[in-house]
Parts: C-alpha cells; structure tokens; sequence
C-alpha cells in the first residue's frame, strides 16, 4: 500500500475513532449518574448526589478511561496523518464508486450484518425461546452459534447440496464443541 493512501486511511480511522470515544464516553457518563438505566425523570437529586460522591464506584469509570485513552489516540494518529500531508480531498464520486463495487468491503459488510444479526437477534431470540436444559445452559448459545457459522459458510462457500450439507456438519460439530467445552468443562458462563 502506497504511504499517501495508509495517511488517508488513517485519516480517516482516526475519525472514526474519535466519534465512537466521544460517544462511549458519553455513556459511561450517563451510567455515573444513572446506573440502572432507569428515566430521568425518575433519578432523584439524592442519587445523582450519591453517585458524584462515589464517582470512583461507577460501572461507567472504566469504559470512561478506554475511551479517553482510545481519543488521545485517534487525536495522535489523526496529527501524524496531517502532518504527513494527508487530506480529505480523496472523497470524490468517483472514488465512492469505486469503493462500493470493492470485494474487500462487500465482504466486511456482510460479515459485520451476520455477526451483528448473531449477537442482536440470534443469542437474544435462542436465550428467550430455546432454554429447553435446565441443567445444560449454554444450549441457547450453541443453536446461535451454529446458525451465524451455518450462515457463513453458506454465504461465503459453494451453493451445491453436498458442500451445504458439509457446512451444516461442521457447524453443528463446532457449536456443539465450542458449548460444551467453555460451558460445562471450563464452567465459563455462555450468553
């Protein structure tokens, strides 16, 4: 990769770096002064009160420091990418065009809406619906992994019976191996 282009690239990054810091910073403040998610409208002046005096006992205290160590850094790459001559003036038609009909990016999009469907639809609906062994917990986790690597394979893989069929061995063997082990033999609580 050509140095002007890695400039731009992060550039760009440390943009976008630098929204997500502000943004999780902004939650981790909301979570100082109303840990339990509850209306504003509800939080008393007592509690907020009790929450700045024990500021240091917040759950937002750490994901508030990673966020402030993560915007320092996307401020630094941000300067060295200036410094190096790096500037916003490759956002043209053209280039977007060319960046929508890219390989690379229609994978990543569509490995993020799989993995994001995995963890925002699968492992909620398989907790809430498939909870079936009391005594197996992670039963709800092994049918959501298996369908997101069921769903990759067949996504990225050959669309032929036998391959699918060989996908859908190999994901239930995974799941079913990746549940087992960090569930019931590393006793590790599964989502």
């Amino acid at each position: 990769m050509k140095k002007s282009t890695l400039r731009r690239a992060d550039l760009v990054f440390s943009v976008i770096l630098m929204i997500i810091s502000i943004a999780a910073m902004i939650e981790s403040v909301k979570l100082l002064f109303n840990p339990f998610g509850r209306d504003f409208a509800d939080v008393k002046g007592d509690d907020i009160k009790t929450s700045i005096e024990t500021w240091y006992q917040s759950v937002g205290l750490v994901p508030f420091i990673i966020a402030a160590f993560i915007l320092i850094c996307a401020l630094c790459l941000f300067h060295f990418a200036r410094r190096e001559g790096a500037r916003f003036d490759f956002i043209k038609l053209d280039n977007i065009r060319a960046l929508l009909k890219n390989e690379e990016l229609r994978v990543a999009v569509i490995v993020t809406v799989i993995l994001c469907a995995y963890i925002f639809a699968f492992m909620p609906l398989c907790r809430e619906y498939l909870d079936f062994f009391p005594r197996f917990q992670a039963f709800p986790f092994m049918i959501a992994t298996f369908l997101m690597l069921f769903i990759m394979m067949v996504v990225f893989g050959e669309k032929k019976l036998v391959p699918i069929l060989k996908y859908f061995v190999a994901s239930a063997l995974a799941a079913g191996a990746i549940a087992y082990g960090f569930g019931m033999l590393a006793l590790i609580p599964l989502p």
